[in-house]
């Protein structure tokens, strides 16, 4: 399994790969799979909206019941700079804007139905084709993005 720990407030989030990409926070995992995302403790609810007037992609917003908060300890190898990185399958963009925010931009391989995700502190952005169904199944805390 390959890793990488990127700078994060609070901490740092640990971003972790084989066939899915786990990305651990102290107060959250998120997985993100070829036909799912999966949230755990922070889910509020999602809403979709189109790219374009024909409707041809769309995106579907994953807001958190309050902000992603990094993990405490000592990372192996800590990225602290904005830059593209590569985590086995999946390409890792991650952003720092001083001041302002931090954020990722997750390349996904090609067989997941979604073409690539960005997290921020408040919430995760699926880009998508329009056609796309999506749905939501519960677990508990445990919150699944189901899409078909």
């Amino acid at each position: 399994m390959r890793r990488i720990d990127i700078a994060w407030p609070g901490g740092f989030l640990r971003l972790s790969s084989n066939d899915e990409l786990v990305i651990e926070a102290s107060n959250t995992r998120l997985t993100l799979s070829a036909r799912e995302v999966t949230i755990d403790k922070l889910f509020l609810g999602f809403r979709e909206y189109p790219l374009d007037r024909r409707l041809q992609r769309k995106i579907v917003y994953i807001d958190f019941a309050f902000p992603i908060k990094g993990l405490t300890g000592s990372p192996e190898v800590l990225v602290t700079s904005s830059g593209d990185y590569s985590l086995g399958r999946f390409g890792i963009l991650y952003t720092v804007i001083d001041g302002v925010e931090r954020y990722v931009t997750i390349y996904v391989p090609p067989e997941f139905l979604y073409e690539h995700a960005i997290l921020s502190s408040s919430k995760l952005a699926l880009v998508m084709l329009g056609r796309r169904q999506v749905y939501l199944s519960s677990e508990d805390t445990l919150k699944r993005i189901i899409l078909v």
